[in-house]
């Protein structure tokens, strides 16, 4: 009873985020198909949410990757594998947005060095859009306490790998 109860809640958080990410991918999507044929750019837009093509088509991927976990309520374990793979896009997609907000920063500091006045707005307005603010920065910490509970699960229920080859 304690593993339902608990895989309900992971299930749960994992249908959560996953529906937050793909409202922000199909945002994201939606921008950067009218920004490809329109002449205004994103004017009237929130800037918090860039006009990305790629990167909206990839925040549906994870989101629907979260979301197919709903199949865990009917006892079916593999499905703790969609909770898995979307962790890994989420850290894969939310490090790749951390580093370029880091490459920014960098940039910004050699820009400085150089003798050009020192600027913030490399956290707000980056080259990946709209630097620290992007949602997919955010998404990917709000998944660490998903995978914290999706990983202490599995290594509880002994699915992970054995430790040595003498133990096979």
């Amino acid at each position: 009873m304690k593993r339902k109860v608990e895989n309900r809640w992971i299930v749960i958080y994992a249908v959560v985020l996953g529906t937050i990410y793909i409202i922000f991918g199909a945002a994201e999507f939606a921008l950067g198909i009218y920004n490809l044929f329109s002449s205004m750019g994103n004017a009237g837009f929130i800037e918090v949410i860039p006009a990305d093509i790629f990167g909206g088509f990839a925040a549906l991927v994870i989101g629907s990757t979260y979301i197919s976990a709903i199949s865990l309520l009917k006892g079916l374990r593999e499905s703790s594998g969609y909770i898995l793979v979307g962790l890994f896009l989420s850290v894969v997609y939310g490090a790749i947005y951390l580093l370029i907000v880091c490459a920014d920063g960098f940039g910004t500091l050699l820009a400085s060095l150089e003798g050009e006045a020192w600027t913030w707005e490399w956290l707000t307005r980056g080259s990946a859009g709209s630097g620290l603010l992007r949602p997919e920065i955010w998404l990917f910490f709000m998944s660490l306490p998903l995978a914290y509970l999706t990983l202490r699960k599995t290594e509880r229920r002994g699915l992970n790998m054995p430790k040595s080859r003498e133990s096979l």
